[in-house]
């Protein structure tokens, strides 16, 4: 049914703002009671974390989607339940300002928890169980903040639980993969993990230039700003899930609607006054033009995400690999060329703008030539066919 098909996306989608709940609101906690130098830290720590959770996402949940006839559904690993557990519980028995090695620590096995059971629960279509994650871990992260603005030192240690029991939930033993999640083909796993290595080291490397070159308050701005636009990225994710899994033929007209909504949503809030409120003394660094580059890159970020998807569905992991390994070098010269000239967070969301605009152009040419659908709904020949009486 129609009306039932857009309340689960619109559950998923919710589902997946919510994932990035957790560190917009440890980065907003920080910002009241943790000192400058520890901020810029933890948003390092943050950028690395998201980094790992993507390469265990990319081995485990995507080679497995870019695996054709790959049999069974996939669920997620008991393993990363007890690496989320662990995690959580160093920010739980610590302080609530805690040492670099625990931000570190806790960083890596939260979001990968997170990000993993989201995944999983995307491709399964399991909505209900992302519903009830996504409100555990937004009803927690409120309170938590609540706390932090009045001194509690528990604010973080509800914000860990809250976390954990996000994933908890989505947690089901009977239907963990075999293997401890182990993929069928490891060659394309491997393909896949690679590529997503290359891509992923550009915040993580971006974080840290800017922590050494500007300071911890430029790191932690840069992170703020990028959080704030990464609220549309769930709906990326999940467009990029449901482009994989399905192909863009009845999905593409949602996914843009959706990621168009979101985006309107995300800016007039930022705009309207709940960035201060939530990142309170670190929204003071954030500014208009920053941020309106930020939502410009990920919308050249869905542009390229339509030829990505269909030419990993059509099993081209080794071609898509090399694109990204060159989006990334891209990415790379034209944001360290841009903040020694500038040495600001605009300048840095601008040259990633321009390197996502040559990447869409990129995929879309390979995309044509290397995947039948694709060509047969974008190709050339076919957009002649439109614009002709």
């Amino acid at each position: 049914m129609p009306d039932s098909k857009h309340l689960h996306t619109a559950v998923q989608v919710v589902a997946g703002v919510a994932l990035n709940v957790f560190p917009a609101i440890f980065i907003a906690i920080y910002a009241r009671i943790a000192p400058i130098e520890t901020q810029g830290f933890l948003a390092l720590s943050l950028a690395v974390g998201v980094y790992v959770a993507q390469l265990f996402n990319a081995f485990i949940v995507e080679g497995r989607l870019a695996t054709p006839n790959a049999e069974g559904e996939p669920g997620l690993p008991s393993w990363v339940v007890v690496f989320a557990l662990a995690a959580a519980g160093l920010l739980v028995i610590g302080p609530a300002v805690a040492s670099s090695a625990v931000l570190m620590a806790s960083s890596i096995g939260v979001m990968t928890g997170l990000l993993m059971s989201r995944s999983i629960g995307v491709v399964n279509g399991e909505w209900q169980r992302e519903g009830l994650g996504a409100t555990v871990l937004i009803i927690a992260s409120v309170i938590a903040l609540w706390m932090s603005t009045q001194d509690s030192p528990h604010c973080v240690r509800v914000l860990a639980i809250g976390a954990f029991l996000a994933v908890l939930v989505r947690y089901q033993p009977r239907k963990a993969m075999p293997n401890m999640g182990f993929p069928p083909d490891v060659r394309r796993s491997a393909w896949v993990t690679a590529e997503t290595a290359v891509v992923g080291a550009v915040q993580p490397a971006i974080t840290s230039l800017l922590l050494v070159m500007v300071g911890p308050a430029a790191s932690v701005t840069f992170r703020v700003i990028s959080t704030v636009a990464g609220a549309v990225e769930p709906i990326l994710a999940y467009g990029r899930y449901r482009l994989l899994a399905h192909g863009h033929r009845g999905e593409l007209a949602s996914f843009v609607a959706v990621f168009v909504l979101g985006m309107a949503v995300v800016l007039a809030a930022a705009f309207g006054g709940f960035g201060s409120l939530v990142f309170g003394p670190a929204w003071e660094g954030v500014g208009v033009a920053a941020l309106l580059l930020a939502a410009l890159w990920k919308a050249a970020m869905l542009v390229s995400t339509v030829p990505f998807a269909a030419l990993r569905k059509a099993g081209k992991t080794v071609l898509v690999f090399w694109i990204r390994g060159a989006s990334t070098v891209v990415y790379l010269v034209i944001s360290v060329g841009f903040l020694l000239v500038w040495q600001s967070t605009a300048a840095i969301f601008a040259a990633f703008v321009v390197a996502e605009m040559i990447t869409a152009v990129v995929y879309h040419i390979a995309a044509v030539r290397g995947a039948p659908d694709y060509a047969a709904t974008f190709g050339s020949g076919r957009l002649r066919e439109r614009r002709s009486p």
